[in-house]
C-alpha cells in the first residue's frame, strides 16, 4: 500500500519525516527489539536528522534498542565530508543521549578493500546479524533514482535478501558506491520516500505513474510512505 502525505514546503517535509521517525520508534521498541533502521544521505535526509536530534522526544527513545545503516553509501576515504555515514554523525547519532546499539557504516576506500570486497562486507554483516529492517528512508534523486539504484542500472537483482552490491559507475559523483539491494529495501517492514522542491516534481510524477523509474519499484512489506511537498508533488 502506497500512502502519500503532501505538506507545504520542504522545512515541513524534514519535520513531519523526524516526528514520525521518532514516533516509530518509540512504538517499535514496546513490542521488539533490536530495530533495525536504514538512513539515507543528501540534503534532505540530513536536514530530518537534525530535525531528530531537536525533537522534544528524542530520551524517551531507547537508543540501545536501535541500528542503524545506510541504503547506500559513496566508497571514499572516511573522513570524507561525501560519507553518509559522517554527516549522519555530524547531524545526530554523535548527539544521542545514549549510544545506539550498533552503528554499521559500509568500510571506506582508504582501509584498503576494493569496492565489491566493501559491498560483500556489508552484505555479510546484514546476513550475520540477520537483519530485517523495520525502515527503511529513502530520498529520491531527480532521476528518480533512490539509495543508488539509478535508471537503468544494476539492482542488485539475484542477490538473496539481505545484501548489497558495489556501483563502479554511478552517473552522479562520486562514481563508486555500495547500496542495499532493491530486494532488501523491499523487504523491510516500511518504506518511506522524501523529496521536496519542484526539481523532483518529474521524479516523483514518473514513480507514481508506475514507470521504470527506481523510485516506482519501491514498495515495502507493509507500507511504503510517501513524504513530498507541494512542490514535488505538483
Amino acid at each position: 500500500m502506497r500512502d502519500v502525505i503532501v505538506l507545504a514546503d520542504a522545512a515541513a517535509v524534514a519535520e513531519a519525516a523526524a516526528a514520525r521517525l521518532v514516533c516509530f520508534l518509540l512504538e517499535a521498541q514496546s513490542l521488539t527489539a533490536p530495530i533495525h533502521v536504514a538512513l539515507t544521505g543528501g540534503s534532505e535526509g540530513v536536514e530530518v536528522l537534525r530535525r531528530v536530534r531537536a525533537n522534544p522526544l528524542l530520551s524517551a527513545v531507547s537508543w540501545p534498542d536501535v541500528h542503524f545503516w545506510w541504503g547506500d553509501e559513496r566508497f571514499v576515504e572516511a573522513d570524507s565530508p561525501e560519507r553518509n555515514d559522517a554527516q549522519a554523525r555530524a547531524a545526530l547519532l554523535d548527539h544521542l543521549p545514549e549510544s545506539p546499539g550498533g552503528v554499521h557504516p559500509v568500510a571506506a576506500a582508504a582501509q584498503g578493500l576494493t569496492l565489491e570486497r566493501a559491498a560483500a562486507g556489508y552484505g555479510d554483516e546484514l546476513r550475520r546479524l540477520r537483519v530485517r529492517f523495520a525502515l527503511v528512508l529513502l530520498g529520491v534523486g531527480r532521476d528518480g533514482h533512490v539509495a543508488s539504484i539509478f535508471p537503468g542500472g544494476p539492482d542488485g537483482a539475484g542477490a538473496a535478501a539481505p545484501a548489497a552490491f558495489a556501483v563502479p559507475a554511478s552517473p552522479k559523483p562520486p562514481p563508486a558506491r555500495v547500496s542495499l539491494t532493491m530486494d532488501t529495501i523491499n523487504a523491510a517492514d516500511e518504506v518511506w520516500l522524501v523529496a521536496a522542491g519542484s526539481p523532483k516534481h518529474d521524479a516523483v510524477a514518473a514513480a507514481w505513474a508506475a514507470t521504470s523509474v527506481p523510485a516506482a519499484r519501491v514498495a515495502g512489506r507493509r507500507r511504503t510512505l510517501w513524504l513530498v511537498d507541494a512542490a514535488a508533488a505538483g
